[in-house]
């Protein structure tokens, strides 16, 4: 459980600067566009010793695109907060005063006021919201860290509070990253809310409503998971502009820090190069790997056994499990993230080496090592050297003789006997040493 702060603000205030500050790493796109966030986004927010659970949120404007549903995420934020972070641009003063308003009625909760923008506290003046008696003001500048000390001052006694009311620690834990990914209008903010059972992100026919990832803190049977919704990823030639150019990569980025990758593909419209290209980007990054169809419940029998054919031809259907699914109706969402589950546990696992060894004899045994040049190549062991993704040494007399025929049988053998479908596996074979050679003659 942690103590939730929700940033709150009028577009361009500043709040995906201070939201990528808090949290370390530029989550949020940030842009002088105006409306650029939609949806909360979620994070762990740090400063010094204090850990919380950050939302970022849309600009308080009603004339933006989607302001409604964007107002509507914006109030779901404060309700589910214990704290808001109130940001403005001082230079506004009038715009900030009805957001004042706004807020004094919506929360009953602490707010603090932050002047952002703040690199010389002589250009900022935040004393006319004085009468609203919100915490502060405190004056920063996220973009060039300054104020943070002045936040921590304020921000301490509140939430040393919370913990010590309720009996926990100012901790964070770490947790399972599953991403999802696939071309634009896939389904896959929808997908998002079927599993948490709310309309967590905004959801619009038009595609490239998401822009930014959107992280999820979620709780699915014991167990905390990050769910990450994702711009969706086209080809580069049909990206239409510097946004979606950045958010793109960011959605490539996203799959880089996942442990598991969801890639969601449409049903209906059928699969595309690019779709796989997606799916290979997980698994050269060695990301575990579940393809999802959604949207099932909208094709024929004759048309779902077409586009399972057709799929199962290229190699990526190989190495991940596929899943069918409806995001809209929410059927089999959860068996997607159980799934996930079960592929992190193997993704996670270290096998014993006497284990492994007992493998290792008896896949030699039943199939052994093709002659090179006349001569056998000696396996001689197997030790793992890490998890996520799991891999492997193999010890042998000469590695560069072995057929890679043998070397596919012995990753297929392993992962049929220790693993799943799913999994990236590296399988390394290094030269023993000659324990003869250091002897001087």
């Amino acid at each position: 459980m942690f103590f939730k702060i929700a940033i709150i603000g009028l577009p361009n205030a500043g709040k995906s600067t201070l939201f990528n500050r808090l949290i370390g790493r530029k989550s949020a796109i940030v842009s002088s566009i105006a409306g650029v966030t939609r949806d909360r986004r979620e994070g762990i927010g740090r400063i010094s010793d204090l850990s919380f659970k950050l939302v970022d949120t849309g600009g308080w404007d009603e004339k933006i695109t989607f302001s409604q549903q964007v107002m509507e995420q914006l109030e779901l934020a404060i309700d589910e907060a214990n704290l808001t972070f109130f940001l403005i641009d001082a230079s506004l003063s009038e715009q900030n005063k009805e957001l004042a308003k706004w807020l004094k009625k919506r929360t009953k909760k602490p707010i603090i006021l932050i002047a952002n923008k703040c690199e010389s506290k002589k250009s900022c003046d935040a004393n006319y919201l004085q009468h609203f008696d919100f915490l502060g003001p405190v004056y920063i500048s996220a973009e060039h860290n300054l104020g943070m000390a002045d936040l921590y001052e304020v921000l301490s006694p509140i939430i040393s509070q919370f913990y010590k009311e309720n009996k926990l620690e100012n901790s964070s834990s770490t947790n399972i990253r599953i991403a999802i990914v696939g071309r634009p209008n896939v389904g896959k903010s929808t997908f998002l809310n079927s599993i948490l059972g709310s309309n967590r992100v905004i959801t619009d026919e038009k595609s490239g409503t998401t822009r930014d990832p959107i992280d999820t803190i979620y709780n699915h049977n014991g167990h905390s998971i990050t769910l990450i919704d994702t711009a969706g990823i086209r080809k580069k030639t049909q990206i239409i502009d510097d946004l979606e150019a950045i958010s793109v990569k960011n959605s490539l980025d996203i799959i880089r820090r996942s442990h598991i990758v969801i890639l969601l593909l449409d049903s209906v419209f059928g699969i595309e190069h690019q779709d796989f290209h997606i799916g290979a980007q997980a698994l050269n990054e060695d990301r575990g790997l579940i393809i999802v169809l959604n949207k099932w419940d909208l094709i024929n029998s004759n048309d779902r056994k077409e586009l399972l054919k057709f799929i199962k031809q290229y190699e990526l259907s190989l190495s991940a499990p596929i899943i069918t699914t409806s995001a809209l109706k929410n059927v089999r969402c959860t068996e997607v993230i159980d799934k996930c589950l079960k592929l992190y546990t193997f993704f996670d696992q270290r096998i014993s080496t006497a284990m492994l060894n007992r493998w290792f004899e008896a896949a030699i045994q039943k199939h052994s090592p093709p002659l090179a040049k006349g001569r056998s190549v000696k396996l001689k062991y197997i030790t793992q050297i890490s998890i996520r993704p799991p891999a492997f040494v193999i010890m042998c007399n000469t590695p560069e003789n072995l057929e890679e025929s043998y070397k596919r049988y012995l990753l297929n053998s392993l992962r049929e006997t220790f693993y799943m479908e799913g999994i990236p596996i590296k399988l390394i074979f290094k030269k023993s040493k000659n324990p003869y050679s250091s002897i001087k003659k």
